[in-house]
């Protein structure tokens, strides 16, 4: 790529003349030649011939037959051969001969024959006039885009500053939307719909800003309230509930492509990305800025560094699918698609644009040069999913830290002035007392080496754990010095631990393990050698044990002894080497050893040598003390001086409690790997064209890169982590993209809260996508999102508080025939909830609706949680939500499919979480399975409708329960299923 940059131009001139008009039937034939050139031409010349037939091909000396390409004038010229191309003439282009491998021309591409396919559209292109925009002249390697037919359409103007235009029906008018409303209307003879009743009104409001339905003493309330900002309190009331944050986020997270596993066949769990959700909620809730919660969702790593919520913000770009298993042969295709996910999903939720499009070839509608592909990539060329553990409330901790060291602080210069002044000598003193006595209990062995199949670690408590492959038999030799003598036991204990299968004690995938044979051999140190001592082979017999059979023995710890039959052990130090052999079955996992000189119990406790040892201990480590050696001296002393025993105490609890941060693992997006992105011809790896820089979307850019690439725009200045500067300029309003950025998300707003966005396409604001049917108003509310400082609350309070917005769904005649798509907005059609709403409003209805924001979520669909908090599984969607068109999170919605369909009636009518809803609805409203039947309905609807039913639904109703009680089903029974076809009804699903 990059060797056509001189022929990038036309991309945006063609683009001029498709912005020209409204639809593709309408582009003039000229026009039409241009497009089938981009779509069909084009394309192939830049990744068949570009490489030997372009100016890039000359400048690096790789130029073929004198033959250029990438210009008009050059490919009319021709090269050595004569002219490539004679407009109107196939038989005399020799580019046709080239390309069917025909005649004395050299066959064109070296590596094989086009497609006949692709040679038919070469020659309908010639004999059409061989339509071709591009000039000649140019250097490679400049700003060679000329952008200025591109930058004319509408997606892609600076917001323009509109004023509300004046309107006949000024009085009709509540805030400055209606008048852009109203103007459109009245330019067609038509007229808005009559308000909605209140008791609608609260339906609609309460399901658009929090997704739940209004409760019975809600809509009561705001039904009889007469004061005139009765609606403006509903709207405070209901946007600063923390519902609202649940219900947009999920409009947010279709947007996003969220999930929480990978994808493909192996799909895995992603046990952190639910904190992006969370971050999601909690940001709408705030009310963060719109430009800083998109900044930290591009680069929130980086702007706060080690900030838990800013690196839970960047799951946005990560949360796309990812394959559980790669190759060395696969791993590069990957990295590129896995850029091309975050690429398309910014594109997409962000700008509006279609930019993945332009990775394989120049965008065939809109002005992004795959050359903008690149360089986009480029930015988070260093960009990878990770599990990162972090503490989730830092402030918290350094609050619990700073408490921690000035309660520690006096007690550490206590210690220190205790070892300075007092510690040498009561040392002394009691290392006097005690070498010669024997041990009162049993004493570690301290090992000198470990060895076996096993890779065997040593472990703080004194154990030695196992890891690596567990083979069936293994033999584990420990040795370990000693200077006690009379040594009458040995210990063995086979403790649990999590590493090990079902947590051990053993190997095996049960946690058992079979000890076969123990020995050990005493051999004097080199000091009792000079005095005549011999190793001995140490006689053992079973002592006391604590020990499970195989099948009871998972997770518990095991623990046997071993009683000499002659007391052991040299004057002057004895070596002990013992062997453990595991030969019929697995090894055990974790051991440690002990011994004894006295009659000790096979659970009594392990501690430190004592005596000589421990002066062993305190030589080999230079006078230093760890906190085990250092509590062990300190428990001597006690029992040697009881007035220091309380601030020992406190000495040694605090050494071993230090609060430590609690890291809880977040899947985010992180920088440091990867590597270059390199320009790639037709999208393929295999076919390089040198690095990509970083850089952004030239048609949205009005400055030098470097303002946003550079600290202060510098050129001597450090470069800016490249998602900085990518932050930087998606948010920059004025030279970069953040007034396309501006229009998409109010577009996004209106479009949640009118069932249409002003451009029905939020995905797509290019050529292909639907022009806005209000471009007046789009720039008004985009420019009115910015001057608020980009906060979403106070938009969402503007559209709601609009006339336009508080209009009914009656249709008339002459406007359903104006206007029969509703584009002028007339009325406010009836939507169906969305399938998160409908199973949360099944849920509060019933009265189990668990409001427990955050956290882990669950595939449990019988859930009582909100919709928003179930574990979205790739492989693994809930079948009620699916019923209901929820979107398959493989790449960002910006608009759900509403489907009617029977799958969805049969959903509610035989599903189980509906049914039980229904039953605990029914003991609401006739709690105790008899009374008034005409009460029982009336409540029911409240509750279930938000209204009073009507005279002929409570008598039908009413009689429908009766009738069925009489037939023998029971007055209870018959309520339920009154209950249940409540939560059936179309007025149930839908929203007027």
């Amino acid at each position: 790529m990059m060797n056509n940059l001189p022929t990038v131009r036309v991309v945006a001139v063609a683009l001029g003349l498709l912005c020209l008009q409204s639809t593709a039937a309408e582009q003039s034939p000229d026009a039409k030649a241009l497009e089938f050139f981009e779509s069909k031409i084009r394309p192939v010349l830049v990744s068949e011939c570009y490489q030997c037939h372009s100016a890039e091909a000359a400048k690096n000396k790789k130029l073929r037959g004198g033959l250029l390409l990438d210009t008009r004038e050059g490919i009319r010229k021709g090269g050595d051969a004569g002219p490539a191309v004679v407009p109107g003439d196939a038989k005399k282009s020799l580019l046709l001969s080239a390309m069917r491998h025909e005649g004395a021309v050299e066959k064109m591409p070296p590596r094989g024959k086009l497609a006949d396919a692709v040679i038919a559209d070469f020659t309908k292109w010639i004999e059409t006039g061989a339509a071709d925009p591009r000039e000649g002249g140019a250097l490679p390697g400049k700003r060679l885009i000329d952008l200025a037919e591109g930058k004319r359409f509408w997606a892609f103007r600076p917001l323009a500053s509109v004023m509300p235009p004046d309107v006949k029906n000024a009085a009709w008018a509540r805030n400055p939307i209606d008048r852009f409303i109203l103007a459109g209307l009245e330019a067609k003879g038509l007229t808005p719909s009559k308000p909605l009743s209140k008791e609608k009104l609260i339906r609609r409001v309460t399901f658009d800003l929090t997704g739940l339905p209004p409760t019975s003493g809600e809509v009561e309330a705001f039904v009889n309230d007469p004061s005139p900002d009765a609606y403006d309190k509903l709207l405070t009331r209901l946007l600063a509930s923390e519902r609202h944050g649940e219900r947009w986020g999920r409009h947010w997270l279709d947007v996003t492509r969220f999930a929480e596993s990978g994808g493909y066949e192996f799909d895995g769990d992603r046990p952190g990305a639910y904190h992006y959700r969370d971050f999601v909620i909690q940001s709408l809730n705030q009310d963060m800025p719109f430009d800083e919660f998109v900044r930290l969702q591009l680069a929130g790593d980086e702007i706060k560094p080690g900030d838990f919520s800013a690196a839970s913000a960047t799951g946005f770009l990560v949360a796309g699918p990812y394959p559980g298993q790669t190759t060395a042969k696969t791993l590069e295709p990957i990295r590129y698609d896995h850029l091309d996910d975050m690429i398309a999903t910014t594109g997409t939720a962000l700008l509006g644009m279609t930019l993945g499009c332009a990775r394989c070839h120049e965008h065939k509608y809109d002005p992004i040069p795959q050359q903008d592909y690149y360089r986009l990539a480029a930015t988070l060329a260093r960009t990878d999913s990770t599990n990162r553990q972090m503490d989730p409330h830092p402030e918290t901790f350094r609050k619990a830290k700073a408490e921690f060291d000035a309660i520690h602080a006096p007690l550490a210069q206590a210690l220190a002035k205790f070892d300075k002044e007092t510690l040498p000598g009561r040392f002394d003193k009691w290392l006097t007392a005690e070498k010669v006595k024997p041990a009162a209990d049993w004493l570690m062995l301290e090992p000198n080496a470990v060895t076996g199949k096993a890779t065997l670690t040593k472990l703080p408590d004194g154990s030695f754990l196992a890891a690596g492959k567990a083979e069936k038999a293994d033999t584990y030799t420990i040795t370990g010095a000693t200077s006690q003598t009379k040594i009458t036991a040995l210990r063995v204990e086979a403790l649990s631990d999590a590493s090990l299968p079902k947590s051990g004690p053993g190997r095996s995938p049960d946690g058992h393990f079979t000890l076969t044979e123990i020995t050990l051999t005493a051999t004097p140190s080199p000091a009792a050698a000079k005095k005549g001592a011999k190793p001995v082979v140490v006689k053992l017999k079973p002592g006391k044990t604590v020990f499970e059979q195989p099948g009871k023995m998972a997770g518990k710890a095991q623990v046997a002894t071993f009683v000499a039959e002659t007391p052991f052990g040299f004057e002057g130090g004895t070596e002990l080497a013992i062997v453990l052999k595991f030969e019929k079955d697995f090894a055990a996992g974790r051991i440690r050893l002990a011994f004894s000189s006295t009659d000790a119990k096979p659970d009594g406790s392990t501690r430190p040598q004592s005596g000589v040892e421990i002066q062993t201990l305190l030589t080999a480590q230079q006078g230093k003390l760890d906190g085990v050696n250092r509590a062990e001296i300190v428990r001597w002393f006690r029992k040697q001086d009881a007035a220091t025993d309380e601030a020992f105490a406190i000495v040694d609890r605090s050494l071993t409690k230090e609060p430590k941060p609690p890291l809880i693992p977040v899947f985010s997006a992180t920088s440091g790997r990867g590597g270059d992105v390199h320009f790639l011809i037709r999208g393929e790896t295999a076919r390089k064209n040198g690095v990509a820089p970083p850089g952004f979307v030239q048609v949205l850019t009005n400055a030098d890169e470097k303002r946003w690439l550079r600290e202060k725009g510098d050129d001597k200045a450090p470069a800016k982590p490249p998602r900085v500067a990518l932050a930087d300029w998606m948010t920059d309003t004025k030279d970069g993209g953040g007034r396309l950025l501006a229009r998409v998300m109010v577009n996004r707003v209106w479009q949640h809260h009118f069932g249409k966005g002003i451009v029905r396409t939020p995905n797509d604001f290019g050529a292909q996508g639907e022009p806005p049917t209000h471009p007046e108003l789009l720039d008004y509310l985009a420019t009115e999102f910015i001057k608020g400082g980009w906060k979403l609350k106070p938009l969402h309070k503007l559209i709601m508080t609009s006339a336009a917005y508080q209009q009914g769904s009656d249709a008339n005649e002459a406007a359903v025939k104006a206007d029969p798509q509703n584009r002028l907005w007339w009325h406010i059609p009836p939507r169906r909830l969305e399938a998160e709403a409908v199973r949360d409003s099944v849920l509060m209805v019933g009265g189990s609706l668990d409001l427990k924001m955050f956290g882990p979520g669950t595939l449990d669909e019988n859930s009582p949680r909100r919709s928003v908090y179930l574990t979205v599984k790739r492989s693994r969607l809930l079948p009620m939500l699916q019923a209901f068109d929820a979107p398959e999170p493989i790449q960002g919605v910006g608009e759900r499919q509403s489907t009617t369909a029977t799958t969805q009636a049969l959903m509610m009518m035989n599903s189980s979480l509906v049914r039980q809803q229904a039953e605990k609805l029914a003991r609401v409203v006739m709690p105790a399975g008899t009374g008034d039947v005409p009460q029982a309905v009336e409540k029911a609807y409240r509750i279930a409708l938000g209204r009073k039913p009507a005279d002929d639904e409570r008598q039908r109703m009413t009689g429908f329960i009766l009738r069925g009680a009489d037939g023998g089903k029971g007055l209870n029974t018959m309520t339920v299923d009154f209950c249940q076809a409540l939560l059936c009804l179309n007025e149930f699903l839908y929203v007027d």
